[in-house]
């Protein structure tokens, strides 16, 4: 209690005060330790405690008071003292102390042998040897003033209540996880986790290292609410997954250290703990992004605010084109990508100009204007009405239609007029036998497509398919996650529905390298690897946030409720219409021969749509898509 009392009293002093203590500290462990193994003491016992200590002090106070002046000197230089008491045991404060020591015991050595005119040989290696042993002692004892001071002002005992940890890896990003958390009382590590036969058993500043999966499920038991992070960055994201699925069934909390590769990009990410990524969670095949160059190109693309639009904009950023035109209906998503994309182009020192534009990409003469005026050479239309409900809803239909399929055609008309190379449609897996509006009206924007590069042999129209994209708008992980952490419950609208899962970046990666492959009028399928049931992932995401499933536990846990399939939602996604994935150069893009339909047909059923949107007749637009697309059904 008392040191409990005296260890809070010194915390409050201010850092001056601090200071002066430490300083007077030092200057008393420098005199005792001369005072016993300097002269005094020495001549004390050659004299068989004859000669007055106080006498012999005074005599050789010299001896003390040189030594001890450069000493400080060198502390208050190196900035010994300026190392907060907390993070004493950095190695750099060790080596000052080291240093100091050894000019302590060196001058004293120089001061003590320069009274004597004469010196024999075996004197000189006993003074040598005396000189060494006070810097030995001293440097002991500056260790262990700190190590009292550590324990008195912070001691161990604060952090018993913090949250229990376990460290996955005992090696040396391990080791560097543990040197900076253990200074926070908030977080408790009891132990290491490495499975290797040399480490398991042995400790690390007295934490034991354990190397068996019965511990792992001991110590989880011992410690509620343990968390397990993860700090082994030079694993491959396979590795890591077989590690998260091997912790799955302890139901602990898993944090992870970023990959290497992040690592080598940004050295503070070292010690950054993160939420595990949807990789590490679910098998996927990681796309490799790569650079295409546009120099002396200016690109366009439209929806440059949107979650994949913004997202081409920075990939394309580091292609070093000659101008980007941001063209983007919401005036908030304008500003944003273009201070973003500013940003980059500050930090990067990258020439590119930024031209943003709104525009609504419904109007092809304000398009045609800022197609000529900057010279365009390709467009990537991002720019759509995506979501299923939204556009599923009534009062909705006429505005997709008229964003998805009449914005499309009036890019590609005004791409024509205004001779551009090539136009790049970004298209979606829900085109493919569609349940809903939105997907009705995205196959008939790629029909729509197919024909107008059918008919223009001098320019160049495809598009990409894909499926959902992980944290855009609307999606479902970040839903997850913030459901889990309020308490539950988890919603689900179906315990049968199955997804495609890749992230913006990979996604809108390949969007890039398909339009590379284009050659006219092709459908690009992206390969998104295998799809992954829903309710699969939300177990995985629950048990690795350390939590249980409710039926599991008696009534304790988070809780995953079936809602219903959305309106024009789908159980599964596809991919293909017809036919068979035709391989490309890229491993993950292939390609699909799809029908479409003939001209007269195709301008048929579009005057009809006009016809339809001008009564504002969602019944007759329904109507025509099921009569034009492919596999479009509707419960209506």
């Amino acid at each position: 209690m008392h040191s409990k009392t005296i260890g809070n009293s010194l915390r409050n002093l201010t850092r001056r005060k601090k200071l002066i203590l430490l300083i007077l500290a030092d200057c008393l462990i420098a005199f005792l330790c001369w005072v016993v193994f300097g002269p005094p003491f020495s001549f004390m016992i050659a004299s068989n405690f004859e000669l007055s200590l106080y006498q012999l002090i005074k005599d050789n106070i010299l001896s003390f008071i040189i030594p001890f002046f450069f000493t400080f000197f060198y502390f208050v230089w190196s900035g010994f003292y300026l190392s907060l008491m907390k993070f004493f045991d950095s190695k750099d404060s060790i080596f000052r102390a080291l240093i100091g020591s050894l000019i302590f015991g060196s001058f004293w050595g120089v001061t003590y042998l320069s009274q004597y005119e004469v010196i024999r040989t075996d004197y000189l290696s006993t003074v040598i040897l005396q000189a060494f042993l006070l810097s030995s002692v001293f440097y002991a004892f500056l260790q262990i003033s700190r190590d009292i001071a550590q324990l008195i002002i912070y001691p161990k005992n604060e952090r018993f209540n913090g949250k229990p940890v376990l460290i996955y890896g005992a090696g040396a990003a391990g080791n560097e996880l543990y040197q900076a958390i253990k200074v926070n009382s908030a977080i408790r590590v009891v132990g290491f986790y490495d499975n290797s036969p040399t480490l398991s058993g042995a400790e690390i500043n007295n934490i034991k290292i354990y190397g068996k999966h019965k511990h792992i499920k001991k110590l989880s038991e011992k410690y509620r609410g343990m968390e397990i992070y993860l700090a082994i960055p030079s694993l491959s994201i396979d590795e890591r997954r077989r590690i998260i699925s091997s912790l799955e069934s302890y139901k602990v909390a898993i944090r992870s250290m970023p990959a290497l590769h992040e690592i080598v990009e940004d050295e503070k990410a070292l010690l950054q703990m993160q939420e595990l990524s949807i990789d590490e969670i679910l098998p996927r095949n990681i796309v490799r992004r790569s650079v295409i160059r546009f120099e002396n190109k200016t690109i366009l693309i439209t929806g440059a605010g949107g979650s994949i639009g913004s997202e081409i904009v920075r990939q394309i950023l580091r292609g070093n084109p000659k101008k980007i035109v941001l063209f983007e209906l919401s005036e908030i998503n304008l500003y944003s990508i273009e201070g973003e994309v500013n940003a980059i182009k500050k930090s990067k020192n990258i020439l590119t100009e930024v031209i943003p534009i709104l525009g609504d990409v419904k109007n092809k003469k304000r398009l045609s204007e800022v197609l000529q005026r900057h010279s365009v050479d390709i467009i990537y239309h991002a720019a759509a009405y995506k979501h299923v409900p939204i556009v599923e809803y009534f009062e909705n239909i006429t505005e997709g239609i008229k964003n998805n399929i009449f914005g499309t055609k009036s890019v590609c008309d005004a791409a024509i007029e205004n001779n551009i190379f090539k136009v790049v449609v970004v298209s979606t897996d829900k085109a493919v036998r569609p349940t809903n509006v939105m997907g009705a009206s995205k196959r008939f924007a790629e029909m729509i497509v197919q024909s107008l590069n059918d008919q223009n042999q001098d320019h160049i129209f495809c598009m990409v398919r894909f499926g959902n994209v992980l944290n855009s708008s609307g999606s479902v992980i970040p839903l997850f996650r913030k459901q889990i952490s309020e308490g539950g419950p988890i919603t689900l609208t179906d315990k049968r529905v199955t997804r495609f899962f890749m992230t913006i970046a990979e996604a809108s990666s390949l969007v890039i390298q398909a339009g590379e492959l284009a050659k006219g009028g092709d459908v690009f399928i992206l390969d998104m690897g295998e799809q992954v049931k829903i309710l699969d992932l939300a177990e995985k995401l629950i048990y690795l946030s350390g939590r249980n499933i409710m039926q599991e536990s008696n009534g304790e846990g988070i809780e995953i409720q079936e809602v219903g399939l959305r309106p024009g939602e789908k159980l599964f996604e596809e991919l293909l219409i017809s036919g068979e994935e035709i391989k490309t150069s890229n491993e993950k893009v292939f390609k699909s021969n799809e029908k479409f339909l003939p001209k007269e047909e195709l301008d048929k059923a579009i005057n009809e749509l006009k016809k339809a949107i001008n009564e504002n007749d969602h019944f007759k637009i329904k109507e025509i898509l099921i009569n034009t697309v492919e596999g479009y059904s509707t419960k209506d």
